[in-house]
C-alpha cells in the first residue's frame, strides 16, 4: 500500500537556533522569542525593530525560535535562555511546569499593552492565566483542532468526527502525529465519553478505547507535525488540523473548509508570556510588552492571524474591517458566548493523565512513526 510522505524534523533544532549566543545578545539589545510557528512574521518583526530603534534609540534584534510542542519551553525558560514565549492556555498554570508558582513568568504591565482593552471579555481575566489578582498571559490567537474537509470530495460538510473511522476513507485523511491529547479527546467524544472524562487516563485505559484509537492512527494517510502545511493535506479527503494550511491550499486552487461536528470541537487559546529573564531588564520588558501590543492590533489580528495563519482573533474591534465571509467564520460579535459553548477548551492535565495518555498514543502509533518526517523549523 502506498504511504504518503510527510516532512521530518531533526530535533537538534533548538541547539542550532539558541546557541551559540550571538554578539548582539551579549550587547543586551536582543529580544528572544520562542513561539509557535507563524506568530512572528518577518515583515512585522522588521517593522517593529525599526519602530523601537526610533522610539528608544537602541538597535534592537528580535531573535525568533519555533516550538513544536508544549514541552519545548520549560527548560529554556528555567535557564533564562528565552524572554518571551507563547503558551497554550492550558499550560500557563499546569502543575507539571509551575510557570507562575515558581516565578518563571512575570505579570505584564498592561499600561504598555493598551490593545488589551479590546480583548474578548471572557478571555481578559480568565482563571487559566490569573493568580492572586495578577494576569500572567495575554491572548494572541485562538483556534480549534478542527475537522477540515476538501470541498472537491464533500459538497456538504461532514457532520461527525466518526467519519475518521469510515472504512471508505482509509489512507485518505491526515492527523497531527504528536497531538495525542486532541486525538484522544476526539476519539473519546466519538465513543460517547462525557466531557469531564475525555482527558482521563483511568477512564480511557481499556481495550475497547485503545482499539478505537489504534484504528485512527493506522488508517491515516498523512501525518503533520507542529502545524499543518499544504503538502500534508494535498489530495486528502479530510483532516484533523489547526487550519494553518487552508489559506495556502486555497491559493493553489484546493478549497478546504472547517466543519462543525455534532460532538463539539476542542479549542485552544495561545497566549504570550514574559519570562523572568527580563525581571531586571525594565527596558527590554517594556519592549516585549510593546511587541505584544502590536500583536493585538487590528492590522496584525486581521491580516496575519485571520488571513495568513487561518486562526481566530482575540480582539473585538475588527467588525468593520472584515469581509462578510470573515465575519461569518470568526463570529467575533458572539465570541464570548462561543467560548462557553460549544467550544470545548483544552484541559490542563495531571502528570498521571499526561504520561498515561502519551503512552496510549505511542502504542496506537506503533509501526507508523517511521512514516513521520519532521519539518525543519529554522
Amino acid at each position: 500500500m502506498k504511504t504518503r510522505r510527510v516532512r521530518m524534523l531533526k530535533y537538534l533544532w533548538l541547539l542550532v537556533i539558541i546557541t551559540p549566543v550571538s554578539l548582539a545578545c551579549a550587547q543586551g539589545n536582543v529580544l528572544r522569542l520562542l513561539v509557535w510557528e507563524g506568530y512572528a512574521p518577518n515583515g512585522y518583526i522588521q517593522t517593529f525593530e525599526r519602530e523601537m530603534e526610533a522610539k528608544y534609540g537602541i538597535k534592537l534584534k528580535m531573535e525568533i525560535s519555533y516550538a513544536l510542542g508544549s514541552g519545548d519551553f520549560f527548560n529554556l525558560v528555567r535557564d533564562k535562555k528565552i524572554d518571551v514565549i507563547t503558551l497554550s492556555h492550558s499550560s500557563i498554570k499546569d502543575n507539571l511546569y509551575g510557570y507562575i508558582s515558581r516565578g518563571l513568568i512575570l505579570p505584564p504591565d498592561l499600561k504598555n499593552i493598551p490593545n488589551h482593552a479590546n480583548v474578548i471579555p471572557d478571555l481578559k481575566e480568565a482563571d487559566y492565566h490569573t493568580s492572586n489578582g495578577k494576569i500572567y498571559g495575554i491572548p494572541l490567537a485562538s483556534g480549534q483542532y478542527g475537522l477540515a474537509y476538501n470541498t472537491k470530495v464533500f459538497k456538504q460538510a461532514p457532520q461527525s468526527w466518526n467519519i475518521f473511522w469510515n472504512p471508505e476513507y482509509i489512507n485518505k485523511y491526515a492527523i497531527g502525529a504528536d497531538e495525542y491529547f486532541y486525538n484522544i479527546n476526539i476519539t473519546a467524544m466519538v465513543m460517547g465519553y462525557s466531557r469531564n472524562t475525555i482527558s482521563s487516563f483511568d477512564a480511557l485505559n481499556n481495550k475497547k478505547f485503545q482499539n478505537k484509537l489504534r484504528q485512527l492512527a493506522v488508517n491515516a494517510g498523512s501525518f503533520w507535525v507542529g502545524v499543518d502545511r499544504p503538502e500534508d493535506l494535498h489530495d486528502m479527503s479530510f483532516a484533523m488540523v489547526w487550519g494553518c494550511s487552508l489559506a495556502s491550499l486555497r491559493r493553489v486552487g484546493e478549497e478546504w473548509k472547517m466543519a462543525d461536528p455534532v460532538e463539539g470541537t476542542i479549542w485552544w487559546i495561545d497566549e504570550y508570556a514574559i519570562t523572568w529573564a527580563l525581571a531586571e531588564k525594565p527596558l527590554m520588558k517594556k519592549i516585549a510588552e510593546e511587541w505584544i501590543n502590536k500583536s493585538l492590533s487590528p492590522d496584525f489580528q486581521i491580516n496575519h492571524i485571520i488571513r495568513e495563519t487561518g486562526n481566530y482573533p482575540v480582539v473585538t474591534n475588527l467588525t468593520n474591517k472584515l469581509t462578510a465571509e470573515e465575519k461569518e467564520r470568526v463570529q467575533i460579535d458572539t465570541a464570548s458566548e462561543l467560548f462557553r459553548n460549544p467550544r470545548i477548551l483544552e484541559d490542563s492535565y495531571s502528570q498521571r493523565d499526561s504520561n498515561g495518555l502519551k503512552l496510549m498514543w505511542d502504542n496506537a502509533m506503533e509501526g507508523k512513526t517511521s512514516e513521520i518526517i519532521y519539518p525543519d523549523t529554522h
